[in-house]
Formats: C-alpha cells, sequence, structure tokens
C-alpha cells in the first residue's frame, strides 16, 4: 500500500469518527439524545477504536480505553455510579500495573548511550522520558502519553527495508519525535482538540520512509530532524 493510500484511508478513520462524535454532540445539544450520551465517553471509545484498528501491538491499551468510555456510558444511563472523586486512585493502580508489566518485557539491548532494540515501546503515564534509538535494524514501534510526554532521538537509526511505522496515541499529552534526515516522513495522525506539526527536512539521499500513524486528544504530537 502506497503512503499516498495510508494517508487517505487514515484520514478517511479520523474524519469519519470525528464526523460521528461530532453529529452525537449535536443532537445532545439539541435535547434528543441528552439522557444518555456522555461526551467523555464517546472520547474515551473513539481515541480506544483507533488504537484497536491501526495497531496490533497497542491493542491492550486500545480496549483500555474503550472499558473506561463504556463505564462512563454506563454512568449515564444509571447503571452503575462511577464518581472520579472515589474511583481515581484506579488510575494509579493501572499505571502502576502497566510499569509492572513492561519490567518484566524483555529489555531491548543498550549499548553507546542508546537502545538497540529494533522495536520502540514507550509509555508515559503522569511522567515521561528522554530515549535515543541507535538500532540499525529498526522497525518501527508504539509510544503511549496518557498526561505525559516523550522525546524520542532516532537520528543514529537506520530503518530495516524501505519502512517502519510508529504508532502514537497523545491522550492529554504528547511529544517530540526526531528524525534524520535521510527519512521520509508520512504523517498520518488524527488530531481531535489537539493537534500534529512536521517540520522536518529531507536531503537528497532520503531513501527510507518512517510512517507516523495514531491520534492527538487535548495533545500533541511533532516530528523534527
Amino acid at each position: 500500500m502506497s503512503c499516498k493510500t495510508s494517508d487517505a484511508n487514515s484520514a478517511v478513520l479520523s474524519g469519519v469518527a470525528l464526523v460521528v462524535v461530532g453529529g452525537l454532540l449535536l443532537l445532545s445539544q439539541m435535547g434528543i439524545i441528552h439522557d444518555w450520551f456522555n461526551f467523555w465517553a464517546a472520547v474515551f471509545v473513539f481515541v480506544g477504536l483507533l488504537n484497536v484498528l491501526q495497531s496490533s501491538k497497542a491493542r491492550s491499551w486500545g480496549f483500555i480505553l474503550i472499558g473506561v468510555g463504556v463505564l462512563f456510558e454506563l454512568d449515564q444511563l444509571g447503571l452503575i455510579h462511577v464518581s472520579f472523586q472515589v474511583y481515581w486512585p484506579v488510575l494509579v493502580i493501572v499505571a502502576g500495573a502497566i510499569m509492572i508489566w513492561r519490567a518484566y518485557q524483555p529489555a531491548g539491548e543498550s549499548g553507546g548511550g542508546g537502545v538497540l532494540s529494533p522495536h520502540l515501546s514507550v509509555v508515559a503515564i503522569w511522567g515521561g522520558g528522554e530515549y535515543r534509538i541507535r538500532a540499525k535494524n529498526f522497525r518501527g514501534g508504539d509510544l503511549v502519553a496518557f498526561m505525559g510526554g516523550f522525546d524520542v532521538d532516532l537520528r543514529d537509526a537506520e530503518i530495516e527495508g524501505d519502512q517502519a511505522t510508529i504508532n502514537v496515541t497523545a491522550f492529554m499529552g504528547g511529544g517530540v519525535l526526531r528524525v534524520p534526515e535521510t527519512w521520509v516522513v508520512s504523517m498520518q495522525v488524527g488530531a481531535f482538540m489537539g493537534g500534529h506539526s512536521l517540520k522536518t527536512r529531507e536531503g537528497p539521499a532520503a531513501n527510507k520512509t518512517l510512517v507516523i500513524k495514531g491520534v492527538a486528544v487535548m495533545g500533541g504530537v511533532e516530528v523534527r530532524n
């Protein structure tokens, strides 16, 4: 599939989601579905579905977001009672569980002040960090920023094959990706009350393609050299 076709598919997916959410908001404002529509439920389900559909490796995170959205909707319908003031510590528990799970995952090999693993996997919840990737067989990865941030330096990495894909979810957070001038960047990020920017320079020897997919909700993603 060409980058142009992928760009169109990503734009259509994000556009359809925004049209659906906007239509539901309009119907709610008109009082037609006011009794059962919950804005935050729609946002969480929207972001979760994008994760499930766009990245197989980010599906677990997507299902968690969908589950949160379902809880908000059940509360709106009066089937259960979910009070953020009471249950916000659950977010702390989830963040801790993710950290424990990641601690038992195979660690990427490091050397020379950078990570040599071909697959990038970063989850920033209520915090963040800086990461330098030096893999000579880089294949892509996943970036999740939930009320957190990341700064990923890929300028010393080399893509295995012609193309690599990074899936980004920036929810009330975001970050920066730094790429070499020998890479062509295809930005396929949908934004909802957020944004993304592409500030890279392509040198005359640019022969590799990095595809950035995902969604930015009340957050942002920037790609630069």
